[in-house]
């Protein structure tokens, strides 16, 4: 055996340990993201409780275009409702990440997306699309959001915003389907939900690395540079495990899809040759993906692997695409958790990134 091979078994064993040592978690999760991660079942239950009782405004009807407006964990739960809709609505639903929003037509309904509702961003496209036709509403636990006078969803949520994704899906689910723009039952809904808990029954700390799936993705993802690659409409996914993976591990991550991947990114897979022995790619697909998918999936492991690029891939439990999403976002959640123990880091603090907010809010554009 090789001493770099010695090197890693030994530091594998070390890991394996500390990621099945209770006072790992003691140590590093001091806000408790892991019970946040694991009650994302009973959040998808609450949130569509919310969204389906909400009083729907008189004036509201089923639009001919949707904007969504939200950054951050609040534009992944819009791209997950997009994504839906891109499959089973005539309805096209769009998704804004900027300071700006298309001007609204009679038929548009636009809708402000922000856990805080203090979203710089969010508020000044929101802002903009105030005052013309159409319709408007907005979501939040509070803050500036809220104080718009147009029609408001209130939601209770005292954790960071990419612990919401419930909250960031299911309201907005809840009022498509008043609306007409898609079909979701409360038994589908039960079933998601039920599916996530079982899942997170099998994936929590206590479980030992040895029978815990996300635990044993971590350790393959540690000190590596991952790249995910979503298959199909699980790309929303890949976005979702890369952003999880940056904020929750502080640590590089970047995503992907297919087929797109195979039209531009399978020409570069051998170079640069420093980068190759860092990556690890994996590649989530499901059942109920396309199945000229599933072919490429294949093809795309055995080019990685000519390539010399370590590869894995992930089949999302679920038999539909909205449950494959879910189930698939939750498994990347509970592996960012395990990355950032494995990092020694504070999966819920983000100092660099208020700083950041910080410097931007001491900064206007007459400077």
């Amino acid at each position: 055996m090789s001493k770099s091979a010695e090197d890693y078994l030994v530091n594998l064993t070390t890991a394996r340990t500390l990621l099945d040592d209770a006072e790992t978690y003691t140590r590093l999760d001091r806000s408790h993201m892991q019970s946040l991660i694991a009650g994302l079942g009973a959040q998808v239950r609450q949130a569509w409780a919310v969204g389906q009782n909400w009083p729907l405004p008189p004036h509201f009807q089923t639009p001919d275009r949707v904007v969504i407006i939200g950054m951050g964990g609040s534009a992944i739960g819009a791209d997950i409702v997009a994504t839906i809709a891109r499959r089973e609505s005539t309805v096209p639903v769009d998704v804004i990440r900027n300071y700006t929003a298309p001007p609204p037509t009679n038929g548009t309904l636009t809708l402000a997306n922000s856990i805080s509702g203090n979203t710089e961003e969010t508020l000044a496209a929101f802002a903009e699309s105030r005052g013309g036709p159409g319709m408007r509403m907005t979501i939040s636990t509070g803050g500036e959001l809220a104080k718009f006078d147009d029609p408001h969803l209130s939601i209770d949520w005292d954790g960071p915003p990419r612990s919401a994704l419930g909250w960031n899906v299911f309201p907005t689910l809840a009022v498509f389907s008043r609306l007409n723009v898609l079909a979701l039952t409360d038994d589908k809904v039960d079933l998601i939900a039920s599916a996530l808990t079982d899942d997170a029954a099998g994936w929590g700390s206590e479980v030992p690395s040895t029978d815990n799936f996300p635990k044993q993705i971590a350790l393959s993802l540690h000190e590596k540079l991952p790249i995910i690659v979503g298959v199909d409409f699980l790309e929303v996914a890949a976005r979702r495990w890369a952003g999880q993976i940056q904020e929750n591990a502080k640590q590089w991550a970047f995503w992907s899809a297919l087929p797109e991947m195979n039209h531009n990114f399978l020409n570069g897979f051998g170079l640069p040759t420093a980068a190759i022995e860092q990556m690890h790619t994996l590649l989530l697909d499901a059942k109920c993906t396309h199945p000229r998918n599933h072919r490429r999936v294949e093809l795309t492991a055995d080019a990685l692997t000519n390539a010399g690029v370590n590869n894995s891939q992930q089949v999302a439990a679920g038999d539909s695409p909205l449950e494959a999403i879910l189930r698939a976002c939750h498994l990347g959640d509970w592996v960012s958790y395990y990355l950032a123990m494995l990092n020694g880091a504070d999966p819920t603090e983000m100092q660099v990134l208020e700083e950041f907010k910080q410097q931007m809010n001491g900064h206007t554009t007459s400077d």
